[in-house]
């Protein structure tokens, strides 16, 4: 039996930018894949009216069942999906909805956590969902060192990530404050620089630990395919690789046509463009959110129309 805990908190990020993107209107549904601490569902579901429905996807537990206290009010509004945003094309049909949402990366509560999504402390376990997969620790106990400097490059452009993999894959690493003390040891030069290395490592672990790149990917892939004519699809980033999934996925929905530059004419029809950006510049965050939310420095939202 799921263990509930409703002291689940997140500041959420572009708030008032994001839902007012998402243009909702009479007669459709919508989606929040990352429910969180439920405060972009909540916004949302106070614009729905009769008839209208939110689906919530969460994997995590903690989430869910904190949501589910926050939003009570709405009853049978929202509809709760426990499962990781890849099976939302699976979950809910084809030209369905009039808008979805994602606030992407971890919540406040995860980094928080004594779950080793930050080098405040814990075990190594940075799973989303506690209840499945391998954490953290099984995952750098079974990878090789190559494999585990291409992520630390990859994920977070990191200098001396060769350096970095064989320290942490030859010591003892079990916690969270294991793994600080090598990304210390590898850069114990740039003492000013730290807690950014810090950040930057724990990210790029914890994204293949939740296989976060694939799963952006094919969610937001269904996600053109479930919006109806004039749907909104607004998704706020946090960092380079989160923001290059989802330009490389939607960057196939923009263009008419498909085929190879090299060919000399058309030959796919040139009929495929699905949606249009509305934003030619992410929305950031004001300097009032920075003052008020340091986390939210990174943060850019992206907003496209279902055409």
């Amino acid at each position: 039996m799921d263990s509930i805990n409703t002291n689940f908190h997140h500041v959420p990020v572009l708030l008032d930018e994001a839902v007012e993107s998402l243009h909702i209107r009479h007669g459709y549904d919508y989606a929040d894949c990352t429910l969180g601490g439920g405060s972009h569902s909540e916004k949302i579901a106070e614009l729905l009216g009769e008839g209208q429905y939110l689906h919530c996807f969460d994997r995590d537990i903690d989430a869910i069942n904190a949501a589910k206290s926050r939003l009570a009010r709405f009853g049978s509004k929202i509809i709760y999906h426990r499962k990781t945003f890849s099976n939302l094309g699976i979950e809910l049909g084809a030209e369905t909805l009039g808008g979805v949402l994602y606030d992407l990366g971890v919540s406040s509560h995860q980094l928080d956590a004594n779950r080793g999504f930050s080098f405040s402390g814990g075990e190594l376990d940075m799973r989303m969902d506690v209840g499945s997969g391998e954490n953290a620790q099984s995952y750098l106990n079974r990878i090789s060192e190559k494999e585990l400097t291409k992520v630390l490059r990859e994920n977070s452009d990191l200098e001396r990530a060769g350096r970095l993999a064989k320290r942490i894959l030859t010591g003892k690493t079990n916690t969270a404050a294991d793994l600080s003390a090598a990304v210390e040891e590898v850069y114990s030069n740039r003492r000013e620089d730290l807690n950014s290395l810090k950040a930057r490592v724990f990210q790029a672990i914890r994204m293949e630990v939740n296989s976060e790149i694939s799963e952006i990917k094919k969610s937001v892939e269904a996600a053109v395919h479930c919006l109806k004519s004039s749907g909104r699809l607004c998704i706020i980033t946090y960092h380079s690789k989160e923001a290059r999934a989802v330009k490389d996925v939607l960057s196939l929905f923009e263009k008419n046509c498909l085929c190879n530059v090299n060919l000399p004419v058309c030959i796919c029809g040139g009929n495929n463009r699905r949606i249009k950006k509305v934003n030619k510049k992410p929305v950031t965050p004001s300097a009032d959110e920075l003052r008020k939310n340091s986390r939210s420095r990174s943060a850019a939202l992206r907003v496209y129309e279902r055409i």
